[in-house]
């Protein structure tokens, strides 16, 4: 019986060992099913991390051309020096002090700090770059140097052939990356993908002379070829260089583009920078505000409120309208820039358009309604993104129309191009509109994407976004603005040899700090177009705010615009079509009366005169002038404008102008008209004054002016 319980007691140890055993060989298979089908790629990578090692290959980046085939940006190649920490550490178990040695050596050659440097040899990682895209000469004594554990590897640098050209369109690319323009814009199609060289390695790290290396090649990024033509770009340039010179402002852009396509010609704003060397010019300089600034675009809006007048039918271009100088609205009276002399009289809507006659496009404004005008200011493509293939782009501001505090005086602002903010993009696409018979176009720059074997890959096409008004009043609208050109105030935009359009536009800057507008400060404009027959290029031009010479788009950015299209015509190879328009301004004009005008009122009578104006003194008030009122005298003659606090005839007290330089009979004339009397000492030119200039004096106070001979 004893024997019996024993040889069952040991069945059920050995069935109980058994159990376990099959148990723990259990586990044991369902672990390592586990690792060999779930874990093997992670273990894998953990033993190849063991004895192998990789250094990454860059890609070479995508060139980008112009629609000619010329390059713009292009890809060298540079060497970039490489830690390899763990070789490096292998080694300073036979070296302890080597990573001082290194540190301080590299740091000399590489210009790094030494702390940087050690950090970077002896840091937990498989490579670490020191320094990237080196000359060929700091390349070579690092080689000399011969350091275990620091190689080189090839990247590409870029770099741009033509300098600063075209370099808010380019944009830049930093060390991997693009970072503005074109380069930002199209950063994928041109990084490509990157490759890698994978090697064998002993236990310290070291590359095994005879051990399997593998290349994984690296995939280059696209090239690009860009709507741009260099020729375009250049005079475009060239001009803009020329208006930074000669009116000092603080900006100036121009655009060009096919009206029927939307392909961008050209796209420069000054000033600008060089992408290559881009920090080392001021942050500002990178923006690009022909897409990304948005402002008040005075009288070019015009052409917007014009258009959906004609759409819908609400005048004739031949019906009279009468402007006394003001058009009142809502208790407020919105001004005439010829309010002062009575405004425009009786006109035809042409005229209208020639004067650029406010009252006149309010009237059109208040016809149509907030909605309707705002349906096609909309429409136009205001309050809305273009599409442009570049960084950045701004919406503009526009009013709610549906706000409580939405009223008639901002309806009528509206339609003369005050209140609503645009950017230069949506506006030359908004006469686009016009000239190529009433379609909005999509713009763009990038055209073609070609592989390295030079595949295309994709290309961008003309893309209409929407009508938005009809072919037989685009028409209509085409032959107003030719005339706006040969009659009115867009004449100095005319183009030597061919017909032309355009409008000019003089647009108060507001005040940033609220209260209004900033006095004397403007953006002055022009938006054109040629030939009329079959225009081949619209232009915008921009200058903001000029501190020399004239104040009014009409005399800056129109004869800008003009030169521009004379010469861009001439390359495209558009033959002269002998227009019957006067290729000269008119030799002579007579001198408006400004005396008691505000100084902004004065500026639109003189724009459309012709005449250059300058301004002494800090007055509110136009108290004299010289030449006087009524001398016919040639266009673009400078009239000399005195200011005061008070209109004259009102004033008790003058401030003094400047009288150095002047002859007696200017000095006696200029005195005479401030009602201030004259001592005179001496011959010549003037070269003394009591008051000085800018004191405050009594009417028919004596100034005694002393003259000396001038220098022969």
């Amino acid at each position: 019986m004893k024997e019996q319980v024993s040889n069952v007691h040991v069945r059920k140890r050995l069935l109980a060992t058994l159990t376990i055993f099959t148990l723990i060989f259990t586990l044991l298979f369902v672990r390592l099913f586990w690792i060999q089908f779930f874990k093997s790629e992670e273990f894998l990578n953990k033993a190849q991390a063991q004895w192998t090692r990789d250094l990454v290959v860059r890609p070479m980046r995508g060139e980008i051309f112009d629609r000619n085939m010329q390059l713009l940006a292009g890809s060298a190649t540079a060497e970039t020096i490489v830690a390899i920490p763990s070789e490096v550490k292998n080694a300073l178990k036979d070296d302890p002090g080597l990573a001082d040695k290194i540190s301080t050596e590299l740091a000399v050659v590489l210009d790094m700090d030494v702390e940087t440097v050690k950090d970077r040899i002896t840091r937990d990682a498989s490579s670490v770059y020191l320094k990237r895209r080196v000359e060929d000469e700091v390349a070579q004594k690092v080689k000399e140097l011969n350091f275990p554990g620091i190689r080189t590897t090839i990247e590409t640098k870029r770099f741009y052939p033509n300098g600063s050209f075209a370099s808010h369109v380019l944009g830049f690319a930093g060390i991997d990356e693009g970072l503005e323009g074109i380069e930002f814009q199209y950063e994928k199609e041109l990084r490509g993908k990157t490759g890698q060289i994978v090697y064998e390695s002993d236990a310290r790290g070291r590359e095994i002379a005879d051990g399997v290396q593998e290349y994984r090649a690296p995939e280059d990024g696209m090239d690009i070829v860009l709507t741009i033509d260099s020729r375009i770009q250049h005079i475009v340039e060239r001009e803009l260089q020329k208006a930074m010179l000669t009116h000092a402002p603080k900006s100036a852009g121009a655009i060009v583009v096919d009206p029927y396509t939307g392909e961008i010609l050209a796209l420069a704003s000054m000033p600008d920078y060089n992408p290559e060397n881009y920090g080392l010019f001021p942050q500002a300089n990178w923006r690009n505000p022909l897409i990304s600034n948005s402002f008040e675009p005075g009288s070019t809006f015009k052409i917007i409120t014009y258009a959906a007048g004609l759409e819908e039918d609400i005048f004739s271009i031949n019906d009279s309208y009468y402007c006394n100088g003001y058009y009142e609205v809502a208790g407020t009276k919105l001004g005439c820039w010829r309010r002062a002399r009575g405004g425009h009289g009786s006109q035809t809507f042409i005229q209208v358009a020639e004067n650029s006659c406010n009252p006149g496009f309010i009237d059109l404004g208040m016809k149509l309604g907030k909605e309707k005008l705002f349906e096609y200011i909309h429409g136009f493509g205001f309050g809305s993104r273009t599409g442009i293939d570049l960084p950045g782009e701004q919406v503009g501001i526009l009013f709610d129309i549906d706000s409580p505090r939405f009223s008639l005086v901002d309806l009528g602002t509206s339609s003369f191009g005050q209140g609503n903010a645009v950017t230069p993009i949506q506006q030359i696409m908004g006469v686009a509109a016009v000239v190529n018979g009433g379609q909005l176009m999509q713009p763009y720059i990038a055209k073609e994407f070609y592989d390295k074997d030079g595949k295309l890959v994709k290309e961008n096409t003309p893309s209409v976004v929407r009508r938005v008004i009809s072919e037989p009043t685009a028409n209509e609208l085409i032959e107003v603005l030719e005339s706006v050109i040969i009659n009115g105030s867009g004449r100095f935009g005319q183009v030597q040899g061919y017909s032309s359009g355009g409008k000019t536009g003089t647009a108060q800057k507001i005040n940033p700090s609220g209260g209004g507008y900033m006095p004397g400060s403007y953006i002055l404009s022009y938006v054109g177009f040629a030939p009329v027959e079959n225009p081949k290029v619209v232009i915008y031009v921009m200058v903001d705010e000029p501190s020399q010479g004239p104040q009014w788009g009409s005399q800056v950015a129109a004869p800008i615009a003009g030169r521009i299209l004379t010469d861009v015509l001439q390359v495209l190879d558009v033959p002269p079509n002998d227009a019957e328009i006067e290729t000269e301004p008119p030799a002579m004009s007579v001198i408006p009366n400004l005396i008691n005008l505000t100084v902004e009122e004065a500026f639109p009578s003189l724009e459309l005169s012709g005449f250059n104006l300058q301004i002494e003194g800090d007055g509110g008030y136009i108290v004299a002038q010289t030449p006087m009122a009524g001398i016919e005298m040639p266009i673009t003659s400078t009239i000399v404008v005195y200011t005061n606090k008070q209109p004259n005839g009102e004033a008790d007290e003058i401030t003094m102008p400047n009288l150095r330089g002047k002859t007696i009979r200017e000095v006696k004339e200029l005195l005479g008209l401030l009602n201030l009397n004259v001592e005179i000492k001496g011959s010549g030119v003037a070269v003394e004054q009591r008051p000085q200039p800018g004191e405050i004096v009594n009417t028919n106070t004596t100034v005694v002016v002393e003259f000396t001979p001038p220098v022969q």
